[in-house]
């Protein structure tokens, strides 16, 4: 038990030594010995947890994107049916003990480890699907409005990460005009008029 506490300290102070050097320089310019620096670790120990700079990059963006993936579901669901205060409260919550460590992960774009992508690619397939099964006949192409969708999303989630519980009301108003303007679109011919 006490080398899983002390491996998780470990890691946990190496990754909070990475978020902090990512305010002040880009990934590319960090070194394992800054990392190791600032997270008082040897490089001994650095390397017994992790293969490189990429390999803690890429551990910490999938563990977000796991995070996300395991509730996208839910919050697509909300936006899709105009819960969009439930969905700003609901993101703030998921992401309230990890929200500067995933909007500094949302500047860093890797070819392999971009947390931001990834997030969008979620939502993207999210999207599709749910126009697949609609029976939608738009004479917009699927990928626009998909891709609509996903951007509406993502500008939530960063508007979440970045300002909190502020300016909710006004927020979800603009929100919800925008979502019905992109369902008019989804929706089939005959389910239009019952929105």
């Amino acid at each position: 038990m006490t080398k899983d506490v002390r491996k998780i300290k470990t890691e946990r102070d190496i990754q909070q030594a990475l978020l902090k050097l990512l305010e002040s320089k880009t990934f590319r310019q960090i070194t394992v010995a800054d990392i190791c620096q600032l997270s008082l670790t040897s490089r001994s120990t650095f390397y017994a947890h992790y293969l490189d700079k990429y390999d803690l990059l890429d551990k910490m963006v999938d563990g977000f994107t796991k995070l996300f993936a395991s509730r996208v579901n839910l919050r697509f669901n909300q936006i899709v049916q105009g819960e969009i205060n439930e969905l700003v409260h609901g993101l703030l919550k998921d992401m309230e003990d990890n929200r500067r460590a995933i909007i500094i992960l949302f500047t860093v774009h890797e070819p392999n480890a971009d947390l931001e992508a990834n997030f969008k690619s979620l939502l993207l397939q999210e999207w599709k699907k749910f126009i697949k099964e609609s029976g939608s006949n738009m004479d917009v192409p699927v990928d626009l409005m998909a891709s609509m969708g996903m951007n509406l999303q993502m500008t939530v989630i960063e508007w979440a990460l970045s300002h909190g519980e502020s300016e909710i009301d006004a927020v979800t108003a603009a929100i919800n005009a925008i979502r019905d303007a992109i369902m008019v679109q989804i929706q089939p011919i005959n389910k239009k008029s019952d929105l």
